[in-house]
């Protein structure tokens, strides 16, 4: 913090500002201090106006884990599929709804070591390299379509809540 002087004669302290940081007014035993607060939040709403904004217009859910394992499941139970594609079948799908690449390789990850999926590469004319292709195995299809059923409960109570 820089210090100035006032006419006082006391010294002021002047806080440094950096983009991430907030000033909150913290009170110490009767006596406050500005202090810097950092956040990553964004800036919250300045009306009441802007909150009901939120609630036309939310924001896009992000799957966690469990949800991408019931998407991926969901996917595989119809075609084999690579993993940009399923990415791209969900924005086309379900547009209020997203997945990190993260996410998505974790449930693939978590799949291959269940067993429940394999892959293979399937070479493709209009580009340079292979996909790598991703299959449900025929042992896994009886768990992946008994998750279907609260897969789609779920999507069908934030699809009310989302449109």
């Amino acid at each position: 913090m820089n210090r100035s002087s006032v006419a006082s004669g006391r010294p002021v302290r002047t806080p440094l500002k950096f983009p991430l940081e907030s000033q909150n007014e913290i009170d110490f035993d009767g006596s406050s201090a500005s202090v810097a607060v950092f956040s990553r939040r964004k800036p919250s709403r300045t009306c009441l106006a802007d909150i009901e904004q939120y609630f036309r217009q939310p924001p896009p859910q992000f799957l966690d884990l469990e949800l991408a394992v019931c998407w991926v499941l969901e996917c595989l139970l119809k075609d084999d599929n690579y993993p940009s594609g399923l990415l791209q079948k969900l924005m086309r799908e379900e547009p209020q709804l997203r997945l990190s690449e993260t996410v998505l390789q974790q449930a693939l990850d978590f799949l291959e070591q269940q067993g429940s999926i394999s892959t293979y590469t399937q070479r493709c004319p209009s580009r340079g390299r292979p996909r790598r292709m991703l299959h449900l195995m025929p042992d896994a299809r009886g768990q992946a379509e008994q998750l279907m059923s609260p897969w789609h409960s779920w999507l069908e109570s934030h699809r009310l809540v989302l449109n």
